[in-house]
């Protein structure tokens, strides 16, 4: 019987194999760590081209919306951009690059001929692995804005194409080789430089200090009400004196009227999508509950890949939610977890508003009246379009729209005593706003902005537009402005008439003095706690109810210090 054995290598099979080892691999790594000058003009060049490239993806997108720049609006662009994200892309591409030139020179080792067109694509592929990677771990869906599309991908990687074809054409040579020797310590120049970039970036950043006066402590009391609750988001309280309180991760859980929080939540609840910000959100009652006994929930619906905002209604028997059926789905579906909006508020008609985010990665589409992401719609109590909403029968526009323009629109109320109805909406890295809403109005976003994106890149070169609603204040720094509300009671009498806003990244409340629907003072009121503050009520005796947004979450009720004293008199 013949015996059996393995064939050697021959001819190309074993030159391949004599070169593509974890020996070359590792010699390509000393090669770099002997081009690090050739490595830096790499970064350099493409953090650049990158800076330019995502400035004007982003002011053609505001001349497609139909904004205007002129060109000293685009100087002012590119030149802050490239002193605040080119340093922060610098980082992310010198990052892909010490992993991806070593590949790079790899794999010419086995083709040396085409050197340049294999740095070239290892720097792409290492850009497209950072990204991936930036934006896995990143609680935003898209860190760097031009790449929410093909074409901006494709433009961005290009930069590190060219960055590598750079890297070839200039390592190697004596001129640019940067020592002769080699040691691993020298690796710590790119560690260095990655340093001072992100330095740099941070640097840049827009920030201005929050110039608020805080409210004095010993004028309140804070009492926690319930605890472990599990990211509370929204709250109600019913005329039995019993509240509810609605949890992101699906639950309406129970506090009956002596203050006891119910182990078992609210039957019949819907199902929700729940994950980052999506979950169970806003909940509010009929203005006739008493009579119909409905409750109406906003909720994130759908999958991972195709998801919005819903409402629904259901009526309250005892502790279990009966009938319950959706009324609204915005449209279109979205594939990101983030930017619901998602606060709901009745006006004097019976008509309820709801307010829809833009999902992050659709900002443009806010602008868009073809659809209802950044819009806050109309409706009427059964999901129908109440007859006289602003965009009603036009072609080509949503009905249930009300006003657009907003980014994360997480506050709503209306004053009965003025009539007017005020807004709160999350800005990106600054420009939180508050706003006074008008039907069929517009309120900028994305076109006008004091905000920035998260790595620095400007959204817009124009504060205010003509045509475009300013805001009644705004942040930045961001606070995440998120419940509202005009304060009316007897608790704190100087609050009589402001506005009154809880924080979640200003770990507060945030008290606007108001004359006319116009601020004229601000203060912050219960810093002193840390907390996030996702929501904001008044009792019966002014006294103020407040959901920090943690797990466990805590309802929390602020008396004023002498509320004992005033009792017994």
């Amino acid at each position: 019987m013949p015996s059996l054995s393995r064939a050697k290598p021959t001819g190309r099979l074993r030159l391949a194999a004599n070169i593509l080892n974890f020996a070359t691999f590792k010699n390509s790594w000393r090669v770099l760590a002997r081009n690090l000058l050739p490595w830096l003009f790499a970064v350099l060049v493409t953090s650049v081209l990158g800076s330019l490239v995502q400035s004007t993806l982003n002011l053609l997108s505001l001349l497609d919306m139909g904004s205007y720049a002129t060109w000293d609006d685009w100087l002012r662009t590119i030149s802050r951009d490239l002193l605040s994200f080119a340093p922060f892309y610098a980082l992310l591409v010198g990052a892909a690059f010490l992993v991806a030139f070593p590949a790079g020179l790899w794999l010419a080792r086995r083709w040396p001929g085409g050197r340049s067109m294999l740095l070239g694509m290892a720097g792409a592929a290492g850009l497209a692995v950072a990204f991936f990677t930036a934006n896995t771990l990143s609680p935003i869906p898209t860190v760097i804005s031009a790449t929410r599309g093909v074409v901006g991908l494709i433009a961005m990687l290009s930069t590190a194409f060219i960055g590598a074809w750079v890297f070839a054409r200039t390592s190697g040579k004596p001129e640019f080789r940067s020592v002769k020797g080699f040691t691993w310590t020298h690796l710590a120049f790119p560690v260095v430089m990655l340093i001072a970039a992100f330095s740099l970036h941070l640097f840049m950043r827009p920030e201005r200090p929050l110039d608020i006066d805080d409210y004095s402590v010993e004028s309140y009391r804070i009492t926690t009400v319930a605890d472990g609750l599990d990211h509370p988001w929204g709250m109600v309280r019913l005329p039995d004196g019993r509240r509810l309180i609605t949890e992101r991760t699906g639950r309406v859980r129970i506090m009956d009227a002596g203050g006891a929080l119910l182990k078992q939540p609210l039957a019949g609840v819907p199902r929700v999508l729940a994950g980052v910000q999506a979950g169970l959100l806003d909940i509010a009652l009929s203005p006739h509950f008493e009579r119909d006994r409905s409750v109406f929930l906003s909720y994130a619906c759908g999958t991972k890949r195709a998801n919005n905002t819903c409402v629904g209604r259901g009526e309250l028997r005892g502790n279990r939610l009966e009938k319950f059926r959706r009324i609204f789905q915005a449209e279109p579906l979205k594939d990101t977890g983030v930017q619901f909006g998602s606060r709901i508020v009745f006006l004097p008609d019976d008509t309820l508003v709801v307010s829809i985010g833009d999902g992050f990665d659709y900002r443009e589409y806010a602008q868009d009246l073809g659809n209802h992401m950044g819009k806050l719609v109309r409706l009427n109590m059964d999901g129908s379009v109440p007859d006289d909403n602003p965009f009603i029968h036009q072609q080509g526009k949503r009905p249930e729209i009300y006003s657009y323009g907003h980014r994360n629109p997480q506050g709503l109320y209306y004053d009965h005593q003025t009539g007017r109805l005020y807004e709160s909406e999350h800005g990106p890295y600054g420009g939180d706003e508050i706003n006074l809403i008008e039907p069929g109005r517009n309120y900028g976003w994305p076109m006008a902005t004091e905000g920035v994106n998260y790595p620095g890149t400007s959204i817009s070169p124009h504060n205010e537009l003509e045509g475009v609603q300013t805001p009644v204040n705004h942040w930045t720094p961001s606070i995440a402005p998120s419940g509202i509300l005009i304060y009316r009671g007897d608790a704190f009498p100087e609050f009589n008439g402001d506005l009154l806003v809880s924080s979640l990244a200003g770990k507060g409340v945030f008290r606007l003095d108001l004359e006319d629907g116009r601020m004229v003072n601000e203060t912050r009121l219960f810093h002193e706690l840390g907390k996030r503050i996702r929501d904001i009520d008044i009792g019966d005796d002014g006294e103020l109810y407040l959901l920090t947004d943690h797990t466990p979450g805590q309802l929390l009720r602020i008396e004023a210090a002498n509320a004992d004293q005033a009792s017994l008199q």
